[in-house]
């Protein structure tokens, strides 16, 4: 009896596989569970097994060609009714005692796995067996973690800034040759960075006073003194200390002011440790070689400016093509307090600030 030998589910995501090769070829006897031909699925190579014992008559589906589930892919005649291709029997001239040894027994039910796919089942059982277990991680040293009062206060504050106060953000970038060209010209120490932004930032909210104001109590309120605020991180502490009357003061000045309140901090001053509210705070990370980021507001603040490094980069300057040293800066803004609009017109004038100073 002739039977279809069929293309199996193998459980994979497409319902094609490709014919490798076939094991046997036509006019072959084929045993139940023997492997005939290898197929590659979107997963991996597998062989499919004879479900019958016979003869494997016709091949269907040539090599190297996609099948689909449930196509026939050859033809299998049972043992009853097969006629195997091959010399007929002669007459057995071993010596009696050899023709008349027991069979050997067929191998003991439970000892292979019968049936489709079988074989790749032992493979699969085998490489599991040679898998090594995974092995458990190196446990790090206990250490005690310090959260200080300080982080404490940080945390919590950052935490209402976020949830209270819908940020939005403004990024652009700023010539810094003229700030370069101070600073070397400058006689003894260098003025710090922060000095030129707090002047700039100093300078603008002179012309954008609605950048000092704040909500409080569901009212817009005008914040109290003229002041910028410089974030200091000191040993893992967050802090801010106050430059007041920034406009008024050179870069050089302020600079001085910001080395003082930072020994100050260091010895541990409480009065410059007080939480204390600015106009707007200036968050500087360039000495970390961060090229820009986006910094949380310090409420009751409406923005704070968030500066990155100076860096060359290739600029267009009067239709030429130049190397110019250029800073990254990001205002976050209140929305609750300004429109997008007047914050980039205040973010403009910091960058004319700084690249006229």
């Amino acid at each position: 009896m002739k039977v279809e030998m069929k293309m199996p589910d193998l459980s994979t995501a497409s319902s094609t596989v490709r014919v490798v090769g076939w094991l046997i070829k036509p006019g072959q006897a084929v045993q139940r569970g023997q492997p005939l031909l290898e197929v590659e699925t979107d997963k991996a190579r597998m062989e499919v097994e004879a479900f019958i014992s016979g003869i494997l008559s016709e091949i269907l589906v040539p090599e190297d060609s996609d099948v689909e589930v449930g196509q026939v892919i050859g033809i299998i005649e049972t043992q009853d009714e097969a006629s195997p291709k091959t010399k007929p029997a002669t007459a057995d001239k071993r010596p009696i005692q050899e023709q008349t040894k027991p069979a050997s027994a067929a191998p003991p039910v439970g000892t292979k796995p019968a049936g489709m796919f079988a074989r790749n089942r032992e493979k699969i059982t085998q490489q599991m067996s040679e898998v090594k277990p995974p092995v458990a991680p190196t446990p790090l040293p206990e250490t005690d973690i310090q959260w200080t009062a300080a982080n404490r206060v940080v945390a919590q504050r950052m935490q209402e800034s976020k949830q209270t106060i819908p940020h939005f953000y403004l990024q652009t970038s700023a010539d810094a040759e003229a700030m370069i060209a101070r600073r070397n010209a400058a006689l003894g120490e260098k003025p710090v960075w922060d000095a030129f932004f707090v002047h700039a930032a100093g300078k603008a909210l002179k012309q954008f006073r609605r950048m000092c104001a704040s909500i409080r109590d569901g009212r817009l309120v005008a914040q109290e003194l003229d002041a910028v605020g410089i974030a200091v991180d000191l040993e893992g502490d967050l802090y801010v200390v106050q430059i007041s009357d920034p406009a008024i003061k050179t870069p050089e000045q302020i600079s001085i002011e910001i080395r003082a309140q930072v020994q100050r901090l260091k010895a541990g001053d409480p009065e410059v440790r007080r939480i204390r509210s600015s106009n707007i705070t200036i968050s500087n990370l360039g000495a970390a070689g961060i090229e820009s980021f986006t910094a949380i507001i310090n409420p009751p603040e409406s923005a704070i400016l968030a500066a990155g490094k100076v860096s060359p980069v290739v600029a267009a300057v009067d239709g030429h093509i130049v190397i110019q040293n250029r800073i990254s800066l990001t205002l976050s803004v209140d929305h609750r307090v300004v429109s997008g609009r007047y914050a980039a017109d205040f973010l403009a004038k910091i960058v004319e600030e700084l690249e006229t100073v």
